[in-house]
This record gives C-alpha cells, sequence and structure tokens, in this order.
C-alpha cells in the first residue's frame, strides 16, 4: 500500500490508525473526544493508535486553550492546510471564550471584554460581528449579550 512507504513505514497497516490518519488528514486539529466521536471508537482504543502515530512521527500533539489537538505530519502541504486549520480553531476557541464572559458577567462593550480576556478591542469586536451574525449574541447601545436559550449550530 503506498501510504506505508516512508515516515511511519509499517504504522498505517492497522485500519484504526489508518482511519485516525486519515481523518486527521481531513480535519487537522481535531480533539480527543471529536475523533472517537466521529469515528466510533472507544477511548482507550483512541488513545493508544493515537499515541502509536505520535511516537511513529505521523502526528504531532499541540494544547491550547485546555485541549489537545492533534495534526498530520509529514508532506509540505499538509503544513500550510495545519496552519491554516490552526487558525480556525483558534478563532473557534476564542469565541467560546467570548461568549463564556458574555455569559459569565451579564454582557459587557468590546473594551471589557478585552480586558478580561488579555487580547485587543478590535480582535473581540470582529469575533461579537461574527457571533452576532451566527445569532449567538444581541447588541443593544454598543453592549453585547449572550443570548439565552438553546445553542445555534
Amino acid at each position: 500500500m503506498m501510504m506505508n512507504r516512508g515516515m511511519g513505514g509499517d504504522r498505517l497497516d492497522h485500519p484504526t490508525r489508518r482511519r485516525i490518519y486519515r481523518h486527521l488528514l481531513m480535519l487537522p486539529g481535531d480533539h480527543f473526544r471529536s475523533i472517537a466521536r466521529v469515528l466510533q471508537l472507544g477511548h482507550g482504543t483512541v488513545i493508544h493508535h493515537i499515541e502509536v502515530l505520535i511516537r511513529a512521527g505521523l502526528i504531532a500533539s499541540e494544547s491550547a486553550n485546555g485541549r489537545v489537538r492533534y495534526y498530520p505530519k509529514g508532506v509540505d502541504s499538509e503544513s500550510e492546510r495545519n496552519q491554516l486549520f490552526t487558525k480556525h480553531w483558534n478563532y473557534r476557541d476564542l469565541r467560546l471564550r467570548i461568549l463564556f464572559v458574555l455569559s459569565r458577567t451579564g454582557g459587557g462593550r468590546p473594551g471589557e471584554i478585552a480586558r478580561l480576556l488579555g487580547i485587543s478591542r478590535q480582535l473581540v469586536g470582529y469575533h461579537l460581528a461574527r457571533l452576532k451574525e451566527m445569532g449567538l449574541v444581541d447588541r443593544e447601545k454598543g453592549r453585547y449579550r449572550a443570548r439565552t436559550g438553546g445553542e445555534t449550530h
């Protein structure tokens, strides 16, 4: 099998490892629970095969904002794709942090939220606008608040 040549050798001979690796090629930066859920695998199984893939040098892990994310290693084009997905996950995590602040404080202005999170007001403003477009926050007189009720996906 062509996929088994080069870095990692026979590490992709196992069908579960191959599924996990292919999943990460499609969704670089996915986290452990999501991998287990999407591939319908037990947690112990995912832990074992991820450890084998890391030791083989086929994937790398990165810890940020309380989550460990996994990325495929190897081909140069994967590196660019990994960087794009890292940016995606960072934005997504930042939006969750903004929503958390809004729900804990009852709302606030972008400058207040920025101070609490230690980021720029402009960055908070950008993400608040995206959250508003998604229907997750409301804005009234310059103040934002998280919408109450069910989550929207």
